[in-house]
Order: C-alpha cells, then structure tokens, then sequence
C-alpha cells in the first residue's frame, strides 16, 4: 500500500487532548504535517512542539467549533498560511450529560454545533480541493453511542448516529474519486470527555479503551479505505447487538450507561 501520510497534511479538530492528541503524536511520527485545531492556544502550542520534536511541521489555529463562523475561519487562515488539507480529521466533540429537560437549550445547541456543524461545514469547505486533486479524503470521529439512544446522552448520541450516516453516505458518493471517507466508532475511551462534561461518575476502567489504541484504529480504517471502522471487537459487538433487538429494547438498555452517580462532596 501506498504511504498516503508522509508529506502530506492533516487537519485535526480537539487536537490537544484525548484521541485527537493520539492522532497528532501518531501522524507526525508517520511523516505528516499537522494543522491543529482547539480552542486552547497554550495547549495547541504544547502540542504542536510536541509534533515538531518529531520532525513534522505543526501550524496551530485557535477556534471555538460550537461558533458558526469557526469553520470558515479555519479555511481562511489555513489559506492564508498556504497549506493544502489532504486529510480532514473531524475529532472535536462534546456531550451534555443528564436527561433532556435536565439541562439548557444552549447546552444541546452546543453539542450540535460542534458534534454536527462543524463537521459538516469543514468537510463541505476542504472537499472540493480533495477531489480537484483525486487524493486525501474524511476521518470522522464517531462512537458505538450512534446506535441507539441513550438516555442519559441524549443529543450526544443523535450527533453520532448523524455523522455514522452521514459519512456512510459520504463514502458511496466518493467510490472513484480517489478520496476516501472513514468514520470512527470507538466505545468509552479514556481522555478528560468524562470531566469536561461534568459526569460526577467515570465508568470503570475495564470499559474503557486508551487513546493511542483508537487512534490506531481510525487510521488503519482510513488507510484500508472502509467506511466504518470500530476501534475495539466487543464495542463492536455491542454495536451489532443493537440491530438484533427491538429499538425500544435497545433504548432500554441504553439507559443503564452514563447513569449519573452520586455528586462529589
């Protein structure tokens, strides 16, 4: 197989932390220059020195995904600083925890703009250069949550069950283009996602994969050109195991994750 990272570039979204740091340590050392994107500037430049010590080149861009505009900024000043996307890796997401009415409209508008939005206007923005150049293609980051509602994600889990469809749909449109549409579903990982969503209980460690290992995962459904790829067999037997039940059954079991647990003290 062709080597279709080294000197080439990747964009990577919520690059500073989790799978998206995992990416970028991975790429780099696989020859692949970087364009991180978060909302930290002092962790986007941790990052990208890290990536440099390595021997890529690392452009940093600050954004706030959950900002309509962010996605067209992005373009601008990836333009500005003359850089061609060859890879667009849509990582960044968040998910407001709780039943529905238990949290604020602007939370689940939030998660929609960064877990949906942004995706699609970054991949709708750097697409038609992929394809003008018939190279480079779409990993999305996605979860084994796409599957069936969870109660206690309830918008988080109808995000992903768009961007596993939407990026189903993606692949089908793209056979002999030569650019190439992945989506990710990994099951729980462990990254900072728990805290940074205020659950007041992570789940056991036994559920939870490390990131390098799902990053792996992603880019080897990449290089292999499928269109869904999970990061784990038992996450995908979960996965499965919702299309042979009734959806209300799925549902019903779907609740029994991400239960919230006692608050701290």
């Amino acid at each position: 197989m062709a080597d279709i990272w080294r000197g080439s570039t990747a964009l990577i979204t919520g690059a500073t932390r989790g799978i998206g740091a995992a990416f970028a340590d991975q790429l780099a050392r696989r020859g692949t220059n970087l364009v991180l994107v978060a909302r930290d500037r002092n962790s986007l430049e941790k990052a990208a020195a890290d990536a440099r010590a390595l021997g890529a080149r690392a452009d940093v861009i600050p954004a706030d995904l959950s900002d309509p505009a962010a996605p067209a900024a992005i373009q601008r000043q990836v333009s500005q600083l003359g850089i061609t996307v060859d890879h667009l890796i849509n990582n960044a997401g968040i998910g407001v925890h709780g039943r529905f009415w238990d949290n604020p409209p602007e939370d689940h508008l939030k998660t929609i703009a960064v877990n949906v939005t942004a995706p699609t206007a970054l991949a709708a923005r750097f697409l038609p250069g992929m394809l003008e150049r018939r190279r480079g293609g779409i990993l999305n980051v996605s979860s084994t949550a796409a599957f069936q509602g969870l109660a206690w994600l309830p918008v988080y889990s109808a995000t992903k069950a768009y961007i596993v469809t939407w990026t189903e749909a993606l692949w089908v449109n793209l056979r002999g283009t030569g650019v190439r549409a992945c989506c990710l579903c990994p099951g729980g990982v462990d990254t900072p996602f728990f805290e940074s969503n205020q659950w007041h209980q992570k789940p056991h460690s036994f559920l939870l994969q490390n990131t390098p290992a799902v990053a792996r995962a992603g880019i080897r459904g990449y290089e292999a050109d499928k269109s869904l790829k999970y990061s784990f067999f038992p996450f995908a037997l979960a996965a499965w195991s919702t299309r042979l039940v009734p959806r209300w059954l799925a549902a019903r079991a779907g609740s029994l994750y991400a239960r919230p647990g006692k608050p701290p003290t």
